[in-house]
C-alpha cells in the first residue's frame, strides 16, 4: 500500500524563502546562540517532560554532543517538513527508540503514550488507560509478533492512517517556525489575505456610502441648508456638523431595536440589509456621531470665542445651547468610553452596561440642545420608544428555576421553566435577570435548548462579575429561585436551516447557539433533520477535555441517531499537544477508532483532533466537496478566531456569519 504523498520539492525561490524562514527559527529559540540547549527545545515545544523534550534533541543531535547545532537543526526540520513519509517516520522513530536498537518494545510504547497524555493534560478514562493503547497499537503493528515494534512496521502502520503523519507534520511546522507560514511557500498554496484585503465588497461598498451621505448631507447645509445663511464661515461648519448629528441620530437607534430585527430576519428584506452586523452597524454610527459631536463643539467653541473674545468666550456656557451642548458632550464621552471592547471583554460588564443606559439623559439633552433633531429623528426615536415599552411589558414574564448545576471549565447550566405563550427558534437568545444575583441587571444569553424541549436551558461562562456570582452561589447550593426573560431575539443561526450545506463552528461557550440547533434537528425526525440541509458540518473547539461534557450527551444521542451520515462532527482539543512526540498516541487512537472503540478523550464515536485546527485544509476540502454549491459558514466564539476564518472563507468562496451580542 502506498503511503500518503510527500510534499513537492520546493522550487529555488520557495527553497531560499523556506531557508530564511528556519534561520529566523533558530535564532528565535535559541536566543541568536550557535547551539539549542534542552531547555530552548522544552520551551519552543512547551514541554512539561524533560524526558520527551531529551528525546527531540537526541533525534536531532546526529554528532551526539547533547545539543541542536544550526546544521542539524536545518536538516531535522527539512526532513520533518519536506521530507518523505518513510524520512518523517524515522525522525519518529528516533524519539521513540531510547537505546537505538531499531527497536520499539511494549515498556516504550506505554511511557510515549502516557507522557503525550499527560502533555495535553487529558485524564485517562478507565476503560482506556495508557497501557491498554499501547498493546492496541502494538499488536496492530507488530506483524511479526515479536513484541517489538520496527521502522518498518511503523510505516506499514501508518499508511493505513495517513492523516496522522499529516497532522504530525503541520503540529510540528507550527513549533518549529513560530509566526511563519513554511507549509505555505512550501507547498505553493496562496496566503490567506488579511481581514483588510478579504473585506466583503458590500461591507466595503456600504461604507463609501455612508461616508458619500455624510459627506453630502454636509454639503447641502453648506451651500442651500440652515448653515448657508450664516456669514462667519466657523459658525457655518458648526452648523453644518449640527445637521449631520441630526442625520446620524436618525440610524444611532436602528441597529439596536432587536424585535424589529428579529421580525426583519426572515423576510426579503432582513435578506437584503446587513442585520447580522447590527451591532457593528450601532458601533459604527456611535463612533461617527461622537467624532463630530466633538468637531461641532469645538467649531461652535471657536466661532463664539472669535465674536466674543477669549475671556467672553467662557459665557457660552450661560446660554442653554451652550450648557446642555457641554454636558451632552460628557454624557457621551462617558457612554463612549466605558462601550470600548477592554470595558465589555473585562470582568466589569455592568460598568459599560449602567453608563449605557445613560442614553435616556443624552436623548432627553439632546431633545432640548437642537429640538430639530426631532424633525429628522423623530420617526426612528418614535419606533426605539415603543420597542423599550414592549420591551419593559415582556420583561415582567417570571420563569422558575428547575435546576442549576456548576459544571466543567467554569460553566453554569441553568434551566428555567419555559414562560407561558414564549415561543423561539434554534439558535434564539434572550436576555436574562436574576433578582438573586443582581436586581437590576440584564445580560444576554443564547438558548441552548431546542425549541422543541419543554424547558429553557442555558450554559453560561464565568467571565464577569455577574456570571462568577451566578457561579459562586450554585457551588454553595443557594442555587436561584427564580429569573425574568427578555426575548426571544433573532441570530444569524436562524438561517442554518435555509442553508443546503452550512458549517458551524462553536469555539469554548460559543457552541451554545448550534447546541439548539442540532438538538432541534435531533428533535425533528428519528431519520435526519427536515429541512433544506443535505450535509451539516459542525466543529467544537474547546482547550481541555472536560469542556466536551457540557453537551457530550447531546453528542451521543446525535452520533446514534443520524443513521443517514448527515452531520459531520469535528472536535478539536486546542491546548492538546500534538506532532512528533505525540504520534504514538494519535496513532493508538486511530487503531482504537478502526477497531470500533469510542474516543479515549471523550468517550464517543468521534475521535478529538489534538491542537489548532488546520482551517485552510479543513474548508477547503468542504468546500471542494460542494462544489459548485455555495457552503455557509456560522461562527459563535472568540473574534480573534473569526478574524482568522472571515477572510479565509471569503476566499474559498464560503458565506461567513458571525454570532455578536
Amino acid at each position: 500500500m502506498p503511503g500518503p504523498p510527500s510534499p513537492p520539492a520546493p522550487g529555488p525561490a520557495r527553497e531560499g524563502d523556506l531557508l530564511d524562514a528556519l534561520e529566523r527559527a533558530f535564532a528565535q529559540h535559541g536566543g541568536g546562540r550557535a547551539a539549542l540547549e534542552l531547555a530552548d527545545v522544552q520551551r519552543a515545544l512547551g514541554l512539561r517532560s524533560e524526558f520527551l523534550a531529551r528525546r527531540v534533541v537526541a533525534a536531532f543531535d546526529l554528532n551526539a554532543d547533547g545539543r541542536i547545532q544550526k546544521d542539524e537543526f536545518l536538516g531535522g526540520v527539512r526532513t520533518l517538513i519536506a521530507g518523505s513519509a518513510r524520512d518523517k517516520l524515522a525522525f519518529a522513530f528516533r524519539v521513540w527508540d531510547q537505546d537505538g536498537d531499531g527497536k520499539v518494545g511494549r515498556d516504550d510504547l506505554h511511557r510515549i503514550i502516557a507522557l503525550a497524555l499527560a502533555e495535553s493534560a487529558v485524564e485517562e478514562r478507565v476503560t482506556q488507560p495508557s497501557h491498554q493503547l499501547a498493546d492496541m497499537l502494538l499488536a496492530a503493528a507488530d506483524t511479526d509478533r515479536d513484541g517489538h515494534l520496527s521502522l518498518d512496521e511503523l510505516e506499514r502502520a501508518v499508511q493505513r492512517f495517513p492523516g496522522v503523519l499529516q497532522r504530525m507534520t503541520r503540529a510540528d511546522a507550527a513549533w518549529i517556525a513560530p509566526n511563519e507560514d513554511v507549509l505555505v511557500r512550501l507547498e505553493g498554496r496562496p496566503a490567506v489575505p488579511s481581514e483588510a484585503q478579504a473585506k466583503d465588497g458590500r461591507r466595503a461598498g456600504f461604507l463609501a456610502a455612508w461616508i458619500a451621505l455624510h459627506a453630502l448631507v454636509l454639503l447641502a447645509s453648506l451651500t442651500v441648508g440652515r448653515a448657508a445663511h450664516t456669514a462667519d464661515p466657523t459658525m457655518r461648519l458648526a452648523r453644518a456638523l449640527g445637521a449631520v448629528i441630526d442625520f446620524d441620530a436618525a440610524f444611532l437607534f436602528l441597529p439596536v431595536m432587536r424585535r424589529l430585527l428579529t421580525w426583519l430576519r426572515p423576510t426579503w428584506l432582513g435578506r437584503l440589509l446587513p442585520i447580522d452586523d447590527a451591532v457593528g452597524f450601532h458601533k459604527l454610527v456611535g463612533h461617527t456621531l461622537f467624532a463630530v459631536g466633538l468637531a461641532h463643539g469645538a467649531a461652535f467653541a471657536l466661532a463664539y470665542g472669535g465674536g466674543h473674545g477669549v475671556a467672553g468666550a467662557l459665557a457660552v456656557f450661560a446660554t442653554t445651547r451652550g450648557l446642555t451642548g457641554a454636558v451632552l458632550t460628557g454624557v457621551f464621552a462617558v457612554m463612549w468610553v466605558f462601550a470600548q471592547g477592554f470595558v465589555r471583554r473585562s470582568k466589569r460588564f455592568e460598568l459599560f452596561y449602567f453608563t449605557h443606559l445613560l442614553y435616556v439623559a443624552w436623548l432627553a439633552l439632546l431633545a432640548l440642545h437642537g429640538p430639530r433633531i426631532l424633525v429628522f429623528s423623530g420617526i426612528a426615536i418614535g419606533l426605539f420608544v415603543l420597542e423599550q415599552l414592549a420591551r419593559a411589558r415582556h420583561r415582567s414574564r417570571e420563569a422558575r428555576v428547575v435546576r442549576a448545576d456548576a459544571l466543567r471549565s467554569g460553566v453554569t447550566r441553568l434551566e428555567l421553566e419555559r414562560p407561558r405563550g414564549l415561543s423561539f427558534h434554534a439558535g434564539d437568545y434572550v436576555f436574562l435577570r436574576v433578582p438573586s444575583v443582581a436586581r437590576h441587571e440584564w445580560h444576554p444569553f443564547t438558548i441552548s435548548s431546542a425549541p422543541e424541549s419543554p424547558n429553557l436551558t442555558f450554559h453560561v461562562r464565568s467571565l464577569g462579575n455577574w456570571t462568577s456570582e451566578l457561579r459562586r452561589r450554585v457551588e454553595a447550593g443557594d442555587r436561584p429561585t427564580v429569573a425574568f426573560v427578555d426575548g426571544p431575539y433573532g441570530s444569524p443561526s436562524a438561517h442554518i436551516f435555509e442553508a443546503k450545506f452550512p458549517v458551524l463552528i462553536g469555539a469554548g461557550i460559543g457552541v451554545t447557539p448550534f447546541a439548539s440547533v442540532l438538538e432541534s434537528l435531533l428533535a425533528r425526525s428519528t431519520d435526519g433533520p427536515g429541512g433544506a440541509s443535505e450535509k451539516v458540518h459542525f466543529f467544537w473547539l474547546n482547550r481541555d477535555q472536560y469542556s466536551f461534557e457540557w453537551f457530550r450527551g447531546l453528542l451521543s444521542r446525535l452520533e446514534a441517531a443520524d443513521r443517514r451520515g448527515l452531520l459531520d462532527i469535528h472536535l478539536c482539543m486546542t491546548g492538546g499537544k500534538s506532532g512528533v512526540t505525540a504520534l504514538g498516541l494519535e496513532l493508538s487512537r486511530a487503531v482504537m477508532e478502526a477497531s470500533g472503540r469510542s474516543d479515549a478523550i471523550t468517550g464517543l464515536r468521534t475521535r478529538t483532533h489534538l491542537g489548532a485546527p488546520d482551517w485552510e485544509t479543513l474548508l477547503g476540502d468542504i468546500a471542494k466537496k460542494h462544489a459548485p454549491a455555495r457552503v455557509e459558514v456560522f461562527f459563535c466564539g472568540p473574534h480573534g478566531l473569526a478574524k482568522t476564518l472571515a477572510p479565509l472563507c471569503h476566499r474559498l468562496g464560503m458565506t461567513f456569519r458571525e454570532e455578536k451580542f
